[in-house]
């Protein structure tokens, strides 16, 4: 079975254990259309996500600072939140992982992460696809060939990646990516957003501050929402 096999490496579990909202993004379809997504528009950004959002953040109101940890400037006392020392009564929205932000004091929200490796061939096409995922012998997941997805035509070479499914440990240069959304998991994740919940205008938004899975599409429209549902907040005070 293509869903069993692909599943329990992906998850490192057996399917009956993983939470229906994950296996359920699989649909099963009696259809001539070989895309994973049945939307009717689909796409990418024409220049690449990056270019996307560095247009999105060039803004004279937005600063943007990388290599900081929020735990260095943000601090929480009495439901009260201060920014480098200050006390801070805006709006907080936080996108990282809760369970770090707490200093994981009821233990470890447990994800899985990846392994991402790049190679290059001198050759117009490698798989002939975008993306063919493999189930069974094989330690990687799927291979993504990037010209498929971008429409490049270099018939000289080409560039794919390989991923390799772990489980996250919070070693450094792990990332977590998909949380494992079990029962266990979901109430140790409900105790660090107890904490999170008395702090004023403090929103978790995203897969790592709302231990959930979201596809781009679906993140995006929830940022939009938020960000109209707190200008609407905003007009009221």
């Amino acid at each position: 079975n293509v869903f069993l096999k692909y599943t329990m490496k992906q998850w490192g579990q057996k399917p009956e254990d993983i939470s229906p909202e994950v296996t359920g993004r699989v649909p099963v379809l009696v259809s001539y259309d070989n895309r994973y997504f049945q939307d009717k528009y689909q796409g990418v950004p024409k220049e690449g996500f990056t270019p996307m959002f560095e247009r999105m953040l060039d803004h004279e109101n937005i600063t943007v600072e990388t290599g900081v940890d929020c735990k260095e400037r943000l601090r929480f006392e009495e439901n009260q939140i201060y920014f480098d020392g200050t006390p801070f009564d805006g709006e907080v929205i936080y996108t990282g992982a809760l369970d770090e932000l707490f200093d994981c004091q009821f233990g470890r929200l447990p994800y899985r992460s990846l392994r991402f490796d790049f190679e290059h061939y001198e050759k117009e096409s490698y798989q002939g696809h975008s993306v063919v995922n493999y189930t069974v012998s094989e330690d990687f997941t799927r291979i993504t060939e990037f010209k498929y997805l971008t429409g490049q035509k270099n018939t000289d070479g080409t560039t794919i990646v390989k991923e390799y499914p772990f489980a996250y440990t919070g070693a450094e240069g792990e990332i977590p990516y998909y949380a494992i959304l079990e029962p266990k998991n979901q109430e140790l994740y409900e105790k660090y957003h107890a904490l999170a919940g008395g702090l004023p205008h403090f929103y978790l938004l995203g897969r790592l501050a709302e231990y959930k899975y979201y596809n781009i599409d679906a993140m995006t429209k929830k940022a939009m929402e938020l960000a109209d549902a707190i200008m609407a907040e905003n007009t009221k005070r």
